[in-house]
């Protein structure tokens, strides 16, 4: 029996590596093919498009990153510590990326959604998914806290997806100031916002 090829594998190693540290448009599929140890006709043999190869690369950094936050959402510790815990993880990732990269490199599925959701609707509708899934990792946490008696009613949807959304923001402020540190300094501040939809000052429009 034939060894199994991993040219699939290595194409999307290579197309998430260099799509992430410089961007969707100014990496063509002859470079990822080079990176990769991938002729060109291989290429178009896994993926009809680099549209098609950069869905799949949404696709696996948007469950990595669900993943951590799912370990962080289902942790046995109160709402606040799961998110500080979620933070922290997201802090270390990024140190780790700024030592071998030399500057702060953000969200990816944010990149993308900067770089790509008004341009491709196919892309824009991944990106959102993603999104989404994130959002209601964070709901089942708040609904589950909610039935225990850690916090009083809020609206699950609105505070969960204002919490993406903080999130998001915060990788941005650490991209642009080139600081992984940011992220430990402002993740307060999703308790912050929990705190106050337990108040009822978050209210959806």
């Amino acid at each position: 029996m034939g060894r199994t090829s991993d040219a699939k594998d290595r194409l999307i190693a290579a197309a998430m590596e260099l799509m992430y540290t410089r961007g969707y448009h100014a990496v063509g599929v002859q470079e990822i093919c080079v990176q990769a140890g991938v002729n060109k006709g291989s290429f178009y043999h896994f993926f009809p498009s680099k549209q098609a190869l950069v869905l799949t690369v949404i696709e696996t950094y948007a469950q990595d990153i669900q993943q951590v936050w799912q370990e962080a959402m289902t942790a046995s510790s109160p709402v606040l510590d799961r998110m500080q815990q979620m933070f922290e993880a997201t802090y270390e990732a990024h140190r780790i990326l700024v030592e071998r990269y030399g500057h702060m490199l953000g969200c990816p599925i944010g990149n993308f959604a900067i770089e790509l959701s008004s341009l491709d609707e196919l892309v824009r509708q991944k990106l959102w998914e993603t999104f989404n899934g994130w959002t209601g990792v964070i709901e089942h946490m708040l609904r589950e806290a909610a039935a225990e008696g850690e916090w009083s009613a809020v609206e699950v949807a609105t505070t969960a997806q204002t919490l993406i959304a903080y999130f998001e923001g915060v990788l941005l402020l650490a991209k642009t100031g080139n600081d992984p540190r940011v992220v430990q300094q402002l993740a307060r501040g999703a308790g912050y916002l929990v705190e106050a939809a337990c108040n009822g000052r978050l209210k959806s429009s």
